[in-house]
């Protein structure tokens, strides 16, 4: 009876497979769609039209992942697409093609181009934010495998860029238990390798790993509560390296431990507030804005009566430096003459108060820039690069010069003239 139902069953359908014919029509497209002067309300028309067939990301990531002798960054194209995608689409594309997605797409991290690299990471991502950490487990089971056993510095570079964009999308979600998993989540299988390689000689990779690391302080799984010691280590060993992307990370890291388990930094406490404070003062911008979060963290977390007072101790240092250093966005400029024209309501007006004032070229120009010069409505993910991290900026946080920097030439930061860009100019890129 089992022979017979076994002979009575259905073949499996077979593997999709792409034709010819519509890879050449895609890849004219995607030729026309990078063209310099095209009709982009038509492009986005035939795009849309193109979304509607059901295997038509199924060529996008064919394209993008074995379209060897397509110029790159036609390549490239077809990924951002496809993660613009699978961004809205995933849950509506069939599983066939979903399966045939995800076996294309794991591969490709080891690609020798690393902006192709990069983009599978990317379209990657898109599929982890929209099935979540049980949706595919076998995703993180191959990245831990590849970063414990690397194939080659390829396949490191590009699961870590994977992972550190995973970490991004789920957002504090990568504890949850996976049943049947190692380590039981993702989370737990991931730090575990993660936390050797933020001492590895390369720095992207020692950058890369503990970003990552530093993303999942907040879902740290309490299976494994005693390496967070060992992340601890790692930062304070990381504390003077000569990459100032790694400054930022440790920054950041301190940060987030401050958040997570402020226990683990007060036996330190006085060097962490030393460390953070010269950061803060550092000559890196990016740096500098980082450690800024600290100050705040501190007033914000639980700590005991005895280290709240530490600071209290740094106090004649930090807080001229902080005012020494502020700067303030456009909107905050606004704010402050508006309560000058309250304050001076009463006293009647000079005569250069109600002098004419004319637009100057630089206001002429500024309705423009963007809408007519093609920037505003690109995919940013195009320009991508690691050393660009994207964070939300706390309203709270001031924006602070570099250190020793003279007159920058800019007449838009106030209210001084050898400030830098508020942190809403400076990081709000994308």
């Amino acid at each position: 009876r089992t022979d017979r139902a076994r002979m009575a069953a259905p073949p499996p359908p077979p593997q999709w497979q792409p034709q010819q014919e519509g890879v050449q029509q895609i890849l004219q497209l995607l030729t026309e769609y990078r063209m310099p002067g095209v009709d982009q309300q038509q492009m986005y028309q035939r795009l849309q039209q193109c979304a509607k067939i059901p295997d038509f990301n199924n060529y996008l990531a064919f394209i993008l992942t074995q379209g060897e002798g397509t110029q790159d960054e036609i390549r490239q194209t077809a990924g951002l697409l496809l993660k613009n995608n699978l961004k809205t689409g995933w849950q509506s594309t069939e599983p066939a093609h979903q399966a045939y997605i995800q076996r294309a797409l794991l591969p490709a991290l080891g690609h020798p181009n690393r902006f192709l690299r990069h983009t599978v990471g990317t379209a990657l991502s898109m599929i982890t934010r929209a099935v979540g950490p049980r949706g595919w487990p076998g995703l993180y089971t191959t990245l831990a495998q590849i970063l414990e056993q690397p194939p080659n510095a390829h396949h490191v570079d590009g699961a870590l860029d994977c992972v550190y964009k995973a970490c991004e999308e789920l957002n504090g979600r990568l504890d949850e238990q996976v049943q049947g998993m190692p380590e039981g989540s993702a989370a737990g299988l991931l730090i575990s390798r993660l936390l050797p390689l933020m001492a590895n000689p390369d720095v992207g990779i020692r950058r890369t790993a503990l970003g990552s690391v530093n993303l999942m302080v907040p879902s740290w799984p309490n299976t494994h509560a005693a390496a967070m010691d060992t992340y601890l280590q790692g930062l304070f060993q990381l504390a003077n390296d000569g990459d100032n992307g790694v400054r930022k990370h440790v920054c950041s890291g301190i940060v987030s431990l401050l958040y997570r388990a402020p226990e683990k930094l007060v036996p330190n406490i006085r060097d962490v507030i030393t460390y953070m404070i010269e950061m803060t003062n550092f000559g890196d911008e990016d740096v500098a804005l980082e450690s800024c979060e600290f100050w705040a963290a501190f007033c914000e977390a639980d700590l005991d009566r005895d280290t709240v007072e530490v600071l209290r101790e740094f106090t004649p240092k930090l807080i001229p430096m902080l005012l020494t250093n502020m700067a303030y966005a456009e909107d905050d400029e606004e704010v402050l003459n508006a309560e000058d024209d309250e304050a001076n309501a009463g006293r009647a007006d000079r005569d250069q108060d109600i002098k004419p004032s004319f637009r100057g070229q630089k206001d002429k120009g500024s309705g423009l820039g963007e809408g007519a010069g093609g920037e505003q409505g690109r995919d940013d993910d195009e320009y991508y690069d690691d050393d660009d991290d994207v964070r939300p900026i706390s309203a709270s946080q001031p924006s602070f010069k570099r250190s020793g920097s003279g007159n920058s030439g800019r007449s838009g930061d106030a209210p001084h003239t050898n400030g830098v860009k508020s942190p809403e100019q400076s990081l709000g890129r994308l």
